[in-house]
């Protein structure tokens, strides 16, 4: 796992549950709007593809994010996904 340094304001104890939660807002004083969907969204498509994500976050210290998913068996036949760069 890479390390990186946590950035931000943090997530206090108690919030940290909730931070996956679909537009929660958090109780820290500097949290005057939503969260919103994105962390929402990370945790269902990463569940949905048998993984979990989690976070580690000191408050004043900031946090990381860390998202497991479990490797692909290869062991069948079937051909390696092909990826085509954006443009």
């Amino acid at each position: 796992m890479a390390r990186h340094r946590r950035r931000g304001p943090g997530i206090s104890d108690d919030d940290q549950p909730r931070v996956f939660d679909r537009f929660w807002r958090g109780a820290h004083p500097s949290r005057d709007r939503r969260t919103g969907l994105g962390l929402a969204i990370v945790r269902q498509i990463t569940e949905s593809h048998g993984g979990h994500v989690s976070v580690f976050s000191t408050l004043g210290a900031g946090s990381t994010f860390v998202l497991w998913l479990p490797a692909r068996d290869r062991t069948d036949d079937a051909p390696a996904p092909s990826v085509s760069p954006l443009s």
